[in-house]
């Protein structure tokens, strides 16, 4: 007597191909756990040498001055060192630096961002004394002042002198 062979069933296959994929990925799921290891706690951190000396970090409250960019970049960064000089000093640690910049022109006011962006290129390579600690300058979209004018966030740092 013949044997009957059954038609291949495209249901049948893909819940196979469903099964193995399912077991496939437990078994990447459990070889990827991170296992917990008995290590040595790490030793202490030496003493520092002053007890009133607080760590480093970001101040929470921060110094603004809104200075206009001139399209040619013409005595940008002579203004913008003497507003920084006035508001952090000639040994201010500034950690971070926000730009927010308003369009020059009132039909496309996302163009902020290339006023600030701007401002960025021509003070950074500026090597301001109190922008060595930097750890970042970014440019955004504002709309403090006139048109053309960004707005100048300073996060200075703190403790760790």
């Amino acid at each position: 007597m013949a044997r009957r062979h059954r038609p291949v069933s495209t249901l049948g296959v893909v819940g196979w191909l469903f099964a193995e994929l399912a077991l496939l990925l437990m078994i990447v799921a459990l070889g990827s756990e991170e296992h917990p290891s008995v290590a040595e706690p790490a030793p202490p951190p030496p003493p520092t040498t002053s007890s009133s000396a607080a760590p480093e970090g970001l101040s929470l409250t921060t110094e603004s001055f809104i200075m206009h960019v001139d399209p040619s970049g013409a005595g940008v960064v002579d203004e913008f060192r003497r507003d920084l000089a006035a508001k952090v000093g000639a040994d201010g640690r500034v950690g971070l630096v926000l730009l927010f910049g308003r369009s020059r022109d009132p039909f496309t006011p996302t163009q902020g961002t290339v006023v600030s962006q701007q401002l960025k290129d021509l003070v950074v390579p500026a090597g301001l004394p109190q922008l060595r600690t930097m750890n970042d300058m970014r440019a955004y979209l504002g709309s403090d002042g006139a048109p053309g004018d960004v707005k100048v966030e300073l996060f200075l740092l703190n403790g760790g002198h």
